[in-house]
């Protein structure tokens, strides 16, 4: 399908469960290296990664996300207040692969509070 895309996940989405719990579907799944960024987990909060041109971040390839199951990540990452999804490449055995990944906010996630009503959404 045209309108799948192929997302790079390094945090909490990794885990199966999470993800089927948000999308009610298994997606194929593949090792992944994405280059140029970092990954950062900060004690009180979620994981994200930032452009650093030294760095490297380790991660899967979700392939074939289809438009309802991405609106549902996009939701759950807060896209457009705490993540931007990107179109970046990544690295799968030898092979390189366009793909999307959400890049943190840097500056809302810091800002970001844990609070009780926050807790159903991670």
């Amino acid at each position: 399908m045209a309108d799948e895309v192929d997302l790079f996940v390094y945090g909490t989405l990794m885990n199966e469960s999470v993800l089927y719990s948000l999308t009610r579907r298994y997606f194929p799944r593949y090792e992944a290296e994405l280059s140029g960024f970092e990954r950062f987990l900060p004690h009180n909060g979620y994981p994200y990664v930032i452009p650093n041109p030294r760095a490297r971040v380790q991660g899967i390839l979700l392939t074939g996300i289809d438009p309802t199951a991405l609106a549902a990540l996009d939701r759950y990452e807060e896209e457009g207040r705490l993540y931007h999804r990107c179109r970046v490449e990544v690295t799968v055995g030898d092979r390189c692969m366009p793909c999307e990944t959400y890049v943190g906010d840097a500056a809302a996630l810091k800002t970001y509070c844990y609070d009780t009503s926050q807790s159903s959404k991670r």
